[in-house]
């Protein structure tokens, strides 16, 4: 898939979807340039493998300023996607059609960024309030996905 295609479809996968959990809040989409620091340096033609904390961090909003010490709020832990979605996924008793509704958008888009997204993987950073990331290469020097946020007390 030609990556301009991918970003518009992964545009509308995004459009008016929410992650609930114990608040509800918007999926947006990344797009982001893979900078030099993402290939591997002794081959800069070699196909990216793992996108770095840093870049997570600062995708995140989690960087921390150098003069703060790294802690929970600002460490990233890395997830499967299928245990991320499980939960989300799940259809409840007591789901309403549009409950239904957001349910079947979010497995299309993770379906979507299953099929297209290279080195697919889940990133959370924070602590009650979490920032995910749903990340991979769309291409050798495009990072895509989506981020949303999780509360979990």
């Amino acid at each position: 898939m030609i990556a301009e295609e991918f970003k518009a479809q992964l545009e509308a996968a995004c459009d008016d979807l929410w992650w609930s959990s114990e608040a509800d809040y918007p999926v947006e989409m990344v797009w982001q340039a893979a900078s030099q620091s993402q290939s591997d340096e002794s081959d800069e033609a070699a196909e990216p493998t793992e996108i770095t904390e840093a870049v997570v961090l600062q995708l995140a909003g989690c960087a921390a300023e150098a003069s703060e010490p790294i802690g929970v709020e600002n460490s990233v832990e890395s997830v499967e996607i299928e245990s991320f979605f499980e939960q989300a996924l799940a259809p409840k008793p007591w789901h309403t059609a549009a409950d239904k509704a957001q349910i079947a958008q979010l497995q299309h888009l993770k379906t979507l960024l299953a099929n297209s997204l290279k080195n697919l993987q889940v990133y959370r950073c924070g602590e009650v309030e979490i920032t995910a990331l749903v990340l991979g290469f769309a291409t050798d020097s495009i990072i895509a996905g989506v981020k949303t946020t999780l509360v979990e007390t």
